[in-house]
């Protein structure tokens, strides 16, 4: 792509273009060729394009791990997470994928290992109301569910109070809003998460 861009932008100098239009040109090239990942990455909502995205992933470990986690292939799932906590020293980042895998496996131990280290706010609150809940800390749960701003993290947490206190009807409604408000990566992830867990979430979808 980046050689194409190349030499678009030679033949388009050499020809006399203003050098203004052989920006906005070469600007177009480059949004139109990485505007579909970022649509995958971020917007996308159909689940079978998710998956054709992420499969093509092989090369971008943080997406690809994702990938294994949905589909439950453990053993490929904890090799590349090994992977990536061997090659990134940053401590946050370090707790990141910890945390995403340990949620993954409802290793409340690992989570509570790493919570410190989390970037204070919505995700640290995220991860801390989902280990209360397991825990059977509900009323510390629903304090901290209280303070989240996004949508499918508060009805996430929501419907796993609920299927702590045996409602399971209440649990589905929550968790069928929670993966109907993601987008994205996200919308992926939660909808194979509810597919393994509370597959009555995704009826009628």
């Amino acid at each position: 792509m980046y050689v194409l861009v190349f030499f678009v932008c030679f033949f388009l100098i050499s020809l006399g273009m203003p050098k203004f239009y052989v920006f906005i040109i070469v600007f177009v090239l480059v949004f139109s060729s990485f505007a579909p990942y970022f649509y995958s990455l971020l917007r996308e909502t159909r689940i079978n394009r998710l998956e054709q995205f992420l499969i093509k992933q092989q090369k971008n470990p943080n997406l690809y791990l994702c990938y294994l986690m949905a589909n439950n292939r453990t053993t490929e799932a904890e090799a590349l997470l090994e992977k990536l906590l061997a090659k990134h020293k940053n401590p946050t980042r370090k707790a990141l994928y910890t945390a995403m895998y340990a949620v993954h496996q409802k290793n409340t131990a690992a989570i509570r290992n790493v919570l410190t280290d989390l970037p204070a706010g919505q995700f640290r609150s995220y991860y801390e109301a989902v280990v209360c809940v397991w825990e059977g800390n509900l009323e510390e749960a629903s304090r901290l569910t209280a303070t989240l701003s996004k949508p499918w993290m508060r009805d996430i947490v929501l419907s796993e109070i609920e299927l702590s206190k045996g409602n399971r009807h209440e649990a589905i409604a929550y968790a069928r809003q929670a993966w109907l408000a993601c987008r994205g990566l996200q919308r992926y992830v939660s909808y194979k998460t509810y597919e393994r867990d509370l597959p009555e979430a995704l009826t009628g979808s």
